[in-house]
């Protein structure tokens, strides 16, 4: 009886995507007009792609992993967990998806000698459609599927359980806002308490997770809290190497020159950034904006271009490399107030070159942003109140004293007036917020152990 109940309501479900499947189109092309790649790929998100073609006769790794992280902030969490897959079993082969471009581009970025290699194949994840995701499990015969963070389909977890296909939630987060949204309409609840009943194991990064898993329908024994991949996250060495560069060419004629990073910042927090500098415009300082997502690369250089204090001394990082040689580069960016980072795959350079973080996300009722990585070089970060997607993690930074949070951006902007103003660099702070991303790790080696 409970079985049919379940598949009652995830008929009513695919109904309802039925009928609005004709209106996906018209979303797709309403994203390309901000970002074209959305206009690319269709065919794989229907599961077209895979039609009257077979694997049948080509060689099948013993094992196939399907990986799924829907964009870049899961791409990058994964990075490690995929090192150490490849490190632990030679006949292997990932099926890495994603739901945005952006998501596929740090991929791209990321794994690029594994897809070279073919150990690797890169797609947009089918949509939550039986015939789509046929299609994809039929080409690809999956036999692990593992899900990035916070993804839940009912039918493709319907799926991969009738064909014996183990699905797991790996670095699983579940705010308390998605939890009371799920909770909140009856149906709704017991659709996805269907779907999270499915997984064969749910990986919390936290005992507040596991908590909150368990009221949305995760059995308590396949629940496991083994921390967070994303202490895990490695800065190449080129990068920053890239980054100390720039910070020198900056800083070449004016060693006390300082650069403070506004870092994934989203819509709207630009503007409260600007709106927030008047009263500092005289300190030493170049300031440098990457936003989040690349399709407001060339719509924030225009805000920020249009600003009084900027004006015509902002330069685009694009700009920069356009220019013939590193002298030009240097003249360009010590004439500059503000520098728009409009590249992606970098964001480990930019990080390195800062001296001062401002980690975007959350200076708006956003959730946050991942304020490890610049934890990890030591430097030091202030974010604002909405870090609801990352509450453990930024309450435990905030007690160990190596993150600061303030209300708003405005405050922030004092406590960065005082951090330029120090004549040397807080060695102290520093080797704590090493210390509190080094302490942590380990997720990766218990993740592994736990899914294979």
């Amino acid at each position: 009886m409970t079985s049919l109940l379940s598949a009652g309501r995830r008929g009513f479900y695919t109904c309802v995507l039925y009928l609005i499947c004709p209106l996906v189109p018209l979303y797709l092309l309403y994203r390309a007009r901000r970002q074209s790649a959305y206009a690319r790929g269709w065919a794989q998100r229907f599961g077209w792609a895979y039609v009257g073609k077979s694997r049948q006769n080509q060689h099948l790794a013993a094992r196939r992993i399907w990986l799924h992280a829907v964009s870049v902030g899961e791409t990058r969490a994964a990075q490690g967990l995929v090192e150490a897959v490849y490190a632990a079993h030679t006949d292997c082969q990932i099926i890495l998806t994603h739901t945005t471009p952006t998501g596929r581009a740090a991929g791209e970025a990321l794994f690029a000698s594994y897809l070279s290699s073919g150990k690797m194949v890169q797609v947009y994840v089918p949509y939550d459609l039986p015939f789509a995701l046929k299609r994809f499990l039929n080409y690809f015969r999956p036999t692990d599927c593992w899900v990035m963070e916070t993804e839940v389909w009912p039918n493709w977890l319907a799926l991969c359980a009738r064909r014996k296909i183990p699905v797991a939630l790996v670095n699983g987060r579940l705010s308390e806002k998605t939890l009371n949204q799920t909770l909140k309409y009856g149906l709704v609840a017991r659709l996805f308490g269907d779907a999270y009943s499915r997984f064969t194991h749910v990986l919390a990064q936290t005992e507040s997770d596991a908590q909150r898993y368990l009221q949305v329908g995760v059995a308590a024994d396949r629940l496991q809290v083994l921390g967070n991949l994303k202490f895990g996250a490695v800065a190449p060495p080129e990068l920053l190497d890239l980054g100390a560069r720039w910070a020198g060419w900056v800083k070449h004629h004016d060693a006390q020159r300082k650069i403070v990073l506004l870092a994934s910042s989203r819509e709207g927090e630009e503007q409260l950034w600007l709106d927030a500098l008047a009263p500092f415009a005289d300190l030493n300082v170049q300031w440098w904006v990457v936003p989040r997502h690349p399709q407001r690369f060339a719509q924030v250089a225009q805000l920020i271009g249009a600003a009084s204090y900027a004006g015509a001394l902002t330069v685009r990082k694009s700009q920069l490399d356009a220019l013939p040689d590193d002298a030009q580069r240097i003249r360009a960016l010590q004439a500059a107030r503000v520098v728009v980072g409009d590249s992606m795959g970098e964001m480990f350079a930019y990080y390195a070159a800062a001296d001062v973080v401002l980690m975007g996300g959350a200076w708006l009722a956003l959730g946050g942003q991942n304020f490890l990585e610049p934890l990890a070089l030591g430097k030091p970060v202030l974010i604002g109140a909405h870090t609801f997607n990352f509450a453990q993690m930024t309450q435990d930074a905030v007690r160990d004293g190596v993150l600061t949070q303030v209300d708003d951006i405005r405050t922030a902007m004092q406590s960065v007036a005082q951090a330029v103003g120090q004549a040397q660099p807080d060695l102290a702070q520093r080797a704590r917020a090493i210390g509190f991303v080094q302490s942590r790790q380990g997720a990766v080696a218990k993740t592994l152990a736990a899914l294979l």
